[in-house]
């Protein structure tokens, strides 16, 4: 449960304002609230087009208005900045994922955590390889020394590695997961591992990725299960 409550609880993982339910009746007025919700929703989802079509220099505050369906200068009324707007892009992509990684676990923790969270990130590429693509776009650019959004991006893999680190310690107070094992620093390897599978699949046609996910899960188990890392000693 302490893994729920620190993926829920964090500000970066709050769930971002949605658009009106499509059950309202199309007779009575949006309020303000949701005229800006739903303006947002579109906003993004035309930046992670655009991310994905023409790439951080083609993603302009103008083109994303345009190609929502607003005026020109809403999307810079509306962020601020192309840094601003990317913050945001990052919350929303992130947020889903948060949302359906909660959704799977349903309280586990130990080797069924990891496993869980494995089998669901690959579901969650293979279904919306869109985001995927614009967080690693936006991941990188984090890189540059200069990036605005670099805070967002710290802040999100902390809580990942701070969330796998949890299981990590709950599967060792179970007894299923050696108790030599170091969570913190296997935190950053399942965490840099995913990475470099998602990173190798977005430039890489032919790579396969649910093959890629089947060995890193079974190797994972294989390095945490306490009979192997015992005997490790």
């Amino acid at each position: 449960m302490r893994l729920i409550n620190l993926l829920v609880t964090n500000k970066y993982f709050k769930r971002m304002p949605q658009p009106a339910s499509a059950k309202k009746p199309s007779n009575l007025p949006r309020t303000q609230a949701e005229r800006t919700a739903l303006a947002e929703s579109r906003m993004v989802k035309a930046a992670v087009n655009l991310l994905n079509s023409a790439g951080i220099q083609g993603t302009t505050l103008v083109a994303i208005g345009e190609m929502a369906g607003y005026s020109r200068g809403l999307a810079t009324h509306h962020f601020g900045s192309k840094a601003g707007l990317f913050r945001t892009v990052l919350k929303r992509v992130s947020a889903a994922w948060n949302e359906e990684l909660v959704s799977n676990l349903k309280g586990k923790t130990g080797l069924q955590a990891v496993t869980t969270a494995i089998d669901s990130h690959l579901a969650h590429a293979l279904q919306y390889p869109e985001n995927i693509r614009a967080q690693n776009i936006l991941w990188g650019a984090a890189l540059d020394p200069s990036s605005e959004f670099k805070p967002n991006v710290t802040e999100f893999m902390r809580i990942q590695r701070e969330s796998v680190a949890a299981w990590i310690r709950g599967g060792q107070a179970a007894g299923e997961i050696g108790r030599n094992i170091n969570a913190e620093r296997i935190a950053e390897q399942f965490y840099g591992g995913l990475i470099g599978i998602n990173s190798q699949w977005l430039v890489s046609p032919d790579f396969d990725l649910a093959a890629a996910y089947e060995d890193f899960k079974h190797n994972m188990v294989r390095l945490l299960s306490a009979t192997q890392s015992e005997e490790r000693l």
